[in-house]
């Protein structure tokens, strides 16, 4: 019944838990009370051979607590190691009859002695081994451990030697068959609850690895740009590894583009610095593992201050897509000081051919070193790498590709609004000419009319003959002035326009231009005034007056009533330099006025607010046009205000002041 109720606590248990600690406690507190013995502990071997008790159940003090203790692999040697493997055999040890027991579980036990090597070990039959007698050596271990009887039964898990299921008694113990049949089920369901665990562990790292690859390549397909997405995937990648610091280096599109980012405990080194790392990087996509970085001679300038942060190793792989590096990702650790508690200073020396002889706590320390990186590890960096490389390649196809097409789109932006300029420049010109012909035929027409009728004595009287003179005389001026623009603005467009820089007296200038303008001012009954507070300016002075009769003429064309002023005045302007002195000469009239929304195109040519202005008053549009042209020419700036329809106008042209 006891042998029924210990299988069915030890199922409920590895059913009730997937950690193999839980189920491993629980097992050598069963099996002790099932064995009555002293103590029962589980041995587990590391890759090195070496041995630790990772779960023990004593009987009060009759033995002491091994529990923690790491033992050297000369303790269970190769041989020894291959013979549990193998034969799956279990030891019974009597110290008392000087006897050690070896048996298969379905067979019965025999003795054995003297010593095998492992490959005598693997070659010889299964029936010699298991008839060979004891090795004193053993004898005196147990003696020294104070066990006079022990089972050993080893755990096979993968085809691999586990462990050992170990059973000490301080006295002569003898164990049943039924006994042995039981330890052995036992044995057998803990090596399935040690797979199942491991299983379980592996299925939980691939799960973490997979969440961290998703949760980077999320990261790394984000809209955000680089120097944003990579500081946190690094950040999220040197944790994982079990790094204390990261350092990723990326190749930009062109070669002179390199780009750092840091995370964690590292030097604040240069770029120039942080490039030699790149010499130690393989040139395909494996990951190099140097676990002395002290020990690399192409990076002895960068050794002082990685040894300043006590960085001891360093993962190093070339990030890679097809035959293009793009940069290289590095993970370093720091250096610890570790403690392991051995059973006992043992001295691996061939020529000892005697177990130590005390068993007591004995505390090795490690300074100096890093933690080995393991085999996940570098596996986990491996294809995050690969993934980092893939998603910075896509990244740069991707913004190589937005990047053209955007410089596409904006030719064709360009080329749609120098197509639209264009055939508004057709459609203006072609009203021009229009205009033009018709602004020309009319003058022309009238010129050629009056002098027909002088020309055959179509007049009664000498005051007729000097009215159709007059009129033919105004006319062809009007044809002067469209002709002359016409020249003006050809001329401006080929850049063969010149300024002829001057000092030109004002007040006289500007009472010309009143005079000239006089008998309008009779004629539309509007006010002209004139109101000059400056001596001189700089400009040239014949294209001054076609500026200023310019001007005047469209503002008599288009104020139907009200008044006309023509104002000079001096102003300063501060410079970064010097203060600068300039005349601002302003014409403000009461007339039609411009709409907001129309005045920032006025001064282009061919230009008037709208074509019922045309229509109704007349003109080329070339005006404002050539006024601008010759004032910006003359080094001044002419700037037009209107608070919109039938609000007038103020034209301000600024030049600068002549020296006093």
């Amino acid at each position: 019944m006891n042998q029924i109720e210990l299988l069915n606590r030890i199922t409920r248990k590895i059913r009730q838990s997937l950690e193999s600690q839980d189920i491993l406690d629980a097992a050598v507190t069963e099996v002790r009370d099932f064995l009555k013995t002293d103590r029962v502990k589980i041995y587990k071997f590391d890759e090195d051979g070496n041995g630790q008790v990772i779960a023990e159940s004593i009987n009060g003090d009759h033995l002491p607590s091994l529990k923690g203790l790491h033992f050297p692999a000369g303790d269970i040697p190769p041989r020894a190691r291959e013979l549990f493997l193998k034969a799956r055999v279990r030891s019974i040890v009597d110290l008392e009859e000087q006897q050690i027991c070896l048996s298969q579980p379905d067979r019965l036990p025999s003795t054995a002695t003297d010593e095998l090597t492992v490959e005598q070990v693997r070659q010889s039959f299964l029936d010699n081994l298991l008839q060979r007698p004891v090795d004193p050596c053993h004898v005196e271990y147990l003696t020294l451990m104070g066990v006079k009887s022990s089972l050993v039964v080893p755990l096979v898990c993968n085809e691999e030697l586990w462990g050992l299921l170990i059973a000490h008694h301080r006295r002569a113990k003898a164990l049943s068959k039924s006994h042995l049949k039981i330890i052995q089920i036992v044995s057998e369901q803990l090596e399935m609850a040690i797979t199942q665990a491991n299983l379980f562990n592996k299925v939980q790292q691939k799960a973490q690895r997979e969440a961290l690859i998703n949760q980077i390549s999320q990261l790394l397909h984000s809209p955000l740009e680089n120097d944003k997405i990579l500081p946190t995937v690094l950040s999220k990648i040197v944790p994982a590894i079990g790094g204390t610091g990261g350092l990723l280096c990326m190749n930009g599109a062109e070669k002179s583009e390199i780009s750092f980012y840091q995370y964690g405990s590292l030097p604040n080194l240069s770029t120039s610095d942080w490039l030699q790392l790149q010499g130690l990087a393989l040139n395909d996509t494996k990951v190099r593992v140097i676990d002395n970085i002290e020990e690399q001679k192409l990076i002895k300038t960068l050794l002082p201050a990685l040894k300043k942060n006590k960085l001891r190793s360093l993962l190093l792989m070339t990030l890679r897509y097809k035959q293009e590096t793009l940069g290289n990702l590095a993970i370093f650790r720091r250096s610890i000081d570790t403690e392991k508690l051995w059973a006992g200073n043992y001295q691996d020396d061939e020529r000892q051919q005697r177990p130590r002889q005390s068993f007591a706590e004995w505390k090795e320390l490690t300074q100096g070193k890093a933690q080995p990186w393991k085999l996940h590890e570098m596996e986990l960096i491996e294809s995050l790498g690969n993934n980092l490389g893939i998603a910075v390649m896509q990244d740069r196809l991707y913004r190589q590709e937005r990047k053209q097409r955007l410089l596409v789109e904006m030719q064709n932006q360009e080329l749609e609004n120098a197509r639209r300029e264009a055939e508004k420049a057709s459609s203006l010109k072609s009203a021009f000419l229009s205009s033009s012909s018709h602004e020309l035929r009319t003058p022309l027409a009238s010129v050629l009319n009056y002098l027909k009728l002088l020309k055959e004595g179509f007049y009664d009287n000498e005051e007729e003959l000097l009215e159709y003179i007059e009129t033919a005389h105004t006319w062809a001026e009007n044809l002067h002035y469209i002709v002359n623009n016409i020249l003006d603005i050809a001329k401006i467009e080929a850049g063969k326009m010149e300024a002829d820089l001057e000092i030109v007296e004002l007040k006289p200038l500007l009472k010309e231009q009143y005079k000239l303008f006089q008998s309008e001012t009779i004629r539309q009954g509007i006010e002209l005034t004139v109101d000059c507070q400056v001596i001189s300016v700089c400009a040239d002075k014949i294209k001054l007056k076609q500026v200023l009769g310019n001007l005047l003429n469209n503002a008599f064309k288009f104020t139907q009533q009200g008044e006309i002023n023509l104002k000079a005045i001096s102003k300063s302007e501060t410079t970064s330099s010097k203060e600068k002195s300039l005349v601002e000469i302003s014409l403000a009239d009461t007339g039609i006025g411009i709409e907001p929304d129309k005045q920032t195109n006025i001064f282009d040519a061919f230009v008037q607010e709208d074509s019922s202005i045309h229509r109704r008053y007349g003109g080329t549009g070339l005006g404002l046009t050539i006024c601008k042209e010759l004032v910006e020419l003359m080094g001044g700036e002419i700037l037009l205000f209107s608070e919109g329809r039938n609000r007038g106008t103020t034209i301000t042209v600024t030049l600068p002041r002549a020296e006093e």
